[in-house]
């Protein structure tokens, strides 16, 4: 439990300095980011303790593509969709998972 909200935390942290750098910094779309990552990161770590520990690494790719996918939507929703939007959702969730990997390792 401890390293799944620890893991969550730092995908929160890490994904709101990017786009409070990058994108916007206002209080709500921060808030937004945050509440949106602690779900998404939840729900796919609570997803990968379920799936076969053979396939993990087969599967962490194309459900970490679906996590972007869900994030951007949101953000379009909040604030209207773009490329420029999409690709710094994706910036963002390659950075927080390679700093996941870096701290806590593979799947």
């Amino acid at each position: 439990m401890l390293p799944a909200l620890a893991a969550a935390g730092l995908t929160m942290a890490a994904e709101c300095l990017f786009f409070a750098l990058l994108y916007r910094r206002d209080a709500l779309f921060l808030a937004l980011c945050a509440a949106l990552n602690l779900a998404t990161n939840l729900g796919l770590n609570l997803a990968l303790q379920y799936m076969p520990r053979g396939q993990l690494r087969l599967l962490v790719y194309p459900l970490e593509l679906l996590v972007v996918l869900v994030e951007y939507g949101v953000y379009a929703c909040a604030c209207g969709g773009s490329k420029r939007l999409f690709l710094l959702t994706l910036g963002a969730n390659a950075l927080s998972y390679c700093t996941g990997l870096l701290i806590f390792g593979h799947v």
